[in-house]
């Protein structure tokens, strides 16, 4: 071989050599192994450490700024979940619009073609969870994607840059589980009773729970508006008072997690004001976990929810004794206004018509004055007899004794003025009632049940007594 062949030789073999160093550090045509210039951010809601239902939607919401343009594509990935179904993904740009491939299964990620200018790039990925899901944040990176796969798991390690979580809201999030619980209400007085209007009514539920509850639990029982002057009080064996109570609506009561196994006491009061209806069973009568601890059961998935128990029936609606169907007239003789003198006779008329037949007792009460002597009474009524109960003295009054068919009754009272006589209408002890005690007397039943007696035509008043008198004597004259 000549110098000459040996020289061309090895200058063949240098420039092979230089070609194939550079091959080597360049990679595939076209690409240049090189990381994003990013700052990153990842956020997620509900936060790490939540436990909620199934069902509930999670959002993660990765923020990507990029500093300087690059000629490859731009892919942000994230860590998959099988855990989250009815999987979304969004991802937008500020100056380059929306990603140019999305894929919102397995490792969720978007991909925006290069070029790639310098511009801040949004990644809004959501499911509903069906699982416990796990903390997503390792693996979830944002690379130079050389081979617009829209995938980072097939880039170099040099390509890739982690997203990162500066304010630690990424983390597991727990499904919550049906409390383990059962139950009983008991009601006083008990379902299906009539009752008085203002007659106090109490639930207690009793709760008991086999095993811990890793998110808070709250009773609540179903609403009722004619259920006023509420209390509730709230308490457990294992693990004291509850945290909130609230007696206005559903009251409910809410203990925070974790919520240790024992006996729950629910006790809520309030006083009937109308009709009350059956509290047990009902939608909103439930133990519930409270997955967004707010004291309601109402928000929450069905699975989340136990309905509260009645075995032995006592709860139930309870009805109003309604009050006295009535009208009355009063009239008085003499009339109001007149001038008296002693021993004047003064006589009351009371007609009262019951329109609507009642279980309870009626009694007529009348004010009588003290200057009202040799008094007498008399009671009686076209359907139902002579009064039961007759009280001339003082306060006069009249009590037929329940169940009553509707009629008319009629109260006399009479007596001998021995001073003033004051005026019987308007007066707070003139009036007929329900009488439910059957005291015949009206003044110790709550106004529901009392009616003011009526005086349409004006002749019940005052009689004044005469006080002025005029002596005539005889003149006789002196011869």
């Amino acid at each position: 071989m000549s110098w000459v062949s040996k020289r061309s030789l090895i200058l063949f073999l240098v420039v092979a050599l230089a070609a194939a160093i550079g091959m080597a550090g360049q990679g595939a045509p076209g690409t240049r192994a090189a990381a994003p210039n990013v700052t990153t951010e990842m956020d997620q809601s509900p936060p790490d450490g939540s436990a909620v239902a199934p069902g509930t939607t999670v959002t993660y919401t990765v923020t990507v700024t990029l500093a300087t343009g690059q000629a490859s594509s731009l892919t942000i990935q994230m860590t998959g979940t099988a855990n989250l179904t009815d999987k979304a993904l969004v991802c937008t740009s500020t100056a380059q619009g929306a990603a140019d491939t999305t894929g919102p299964g397995g490792g969720p990620s978007c991909k925006w073609d290069g070029p790639v200018i310098a511009d801040t790039f949004t990644f809004t990925f959501s499911g509903k969870v069906s699982g416990p899901v796990a903390d997503l944040l390792a693996g979830s990176v944002v690379c130079t994607d050389t081979n617009s796969s829209n995938t980072c798991g097939d880039e170099a390690t040099g390509d890739q840059v982690a997203i990162a979580d500066s304010d630690g809201d990424i983390g597991p999030v727990a499904v919550a589980a049906t409390p383990d619980a059962t139950s009983e209400v008991t009601q006083s007085p008990p379902g299906n009773s009539i009752v008085a209007h203002g007659t106090p009514v109490t639930y207690t539920v009793t709760v008991v729970t086999g095993s811990v509850l890793a998110v808070p639990m709250t009773i609540q029982l179903k609403e009722d508006a004619d259920l006023t002057g509420r209390t509730l009080t709230c308490t457990s064996t294992t693990n004291g008072p509850a945290d909130v109570t609230g007696p206005g609506g559903a009251p409910s009561c809410m203990w925070s997690a974790p919520v240790a196994a024992g006996l729950f006491t629910f006790v809520f009061s309030g006083d009937a004001v109308g009709a009350i209806d059956d509290a047990v069973p009902a939608a909103t009568s439930v133990v519930c976990s409270d997955t967004n601890a707010n004291n309601q059961c109402d928000d929450e998935l069905a699975g989340n929810r136990v309905a509260l128990a009645d075995s032995d029936g006592d709860t139930g609606p309870l009805s109003i004794i309604p009050p006295p169907d009535v009208t009355s007239e009063v009239d008085q003789a003499p009339a109001g206004g007149t001038v008296i003198a002693n021993g004047a006779h003064a006589t009351y008329t009371v007609t009262v018509t019951l329109a609507t037949a009642q279980s309870e007792a009626l009694t007529i009460q009348l004010r009588g004055d003290g200057n009202l002597t040799n008094r007498t009474l008399t009671c009686t009524s076209t359907t139902n007899g002579a009064a039961d109960v007759t009280g001339a003295g003082g306060t006069p009054t009249c009590m037929w004794t329940g169940p009553l068919v509707a009629g008319v009754f009629t109260m006399v009272f009479a007596g001998d003025a021995t001073g003033t006589v004051g005026d019987a209408i308007p007066s707070n002890l003139s009036m007929v009632c329900t009488d439910l005690n059957s005291s015949n007397s009206c003044i110790d039943e709550t106004p529901y049940y009392t009616v003011a007696l009526a005086d349409a035509n004006g002749d019940v008043g005052p009689l004044t007594f005469q006080t002025t008198f005029k002596l005539v004597l005889p003149v006789v004259a002196k011869d």
